[in-house]
Formats: C-alpha cells, structure tokens, sequence
C-alpha cells in the first residue's frame, strides 16, 4: 500500500479535500453573491468534482478514471444542458430589449 493509501494518508487527503470544500464553498458563494455564477453552476460542480477525482488518483489511479468515466457519463447532459438553458434565457432577454418589452411587466 502507498504512503497515500496509509490511514494517516487517507486522513490527511480526507482533511484536504473538507478544506478545499470549505474554501470552495466560500468561492462558490462570493461568485453567486456577485452575480459571476450565472450560467457556469456545472462548471462550478465539474472543477469540484475534478478537485476531488485528482486527490482519488493519488490514492488510486484505477478508482479516480472508473469514477471521472461515471461522472462524464452522468454529468455531461447536465453542463450540456445547463450551458443550453442560460443561452435560450439570455437570448430571450436580448430579445425583450430588442422589442423594448418591459421584463417586469
């Protein structure tokens, strides 16, 4: 078994990844906040989820391409899909200005 795979590796990349997800949750919320979310949430679920696939590799390569295979099988009409629905609605609003419509009427 590799350092990495030793209960004190398991431990301390368990330890990484929570804080990584705290600091990623922070991220997450500041960008939300901000407005710089819009249209990018399964980008943003896509780059935490590579975040902890890369710290799998480093306990097992094997495990870390099997789980990236089941995630880009499940996750792919997702980012496909989200990416499609922010460009309709942003498509609709350019084209409520287009006309002069008022959004909030």
């Amino acid at each position: 078994m590799s350092e990495i795979g030793s209960v004190s590796g398991l431990v301390v990349a368990a330890s990484g990844l929570l804080l990584f997800g705290c600091l990623y949750n922070w991220l997450v919320s500041w960008m939300e906040s901000n407005g710089y979310d819009e249209g990018y949430t399964a980008l943003l679920v896509v780059i935490g989820n590579g975040v902890t696939l890369g710290v799998v590799a480093l306990i097992d390569w094997r495990a870390a391409l099997l789980a990236g295979w089941a995630f880009a099988c499940s996750g792919l009409p997702m980012v496909i899909g989200g990416w499609w629905r922010h460009v309709q609605a942003r498509r609709r609003g350019q084209d409520l200005i287009r006309r002069g419509d008022d959004a909030t009427a």
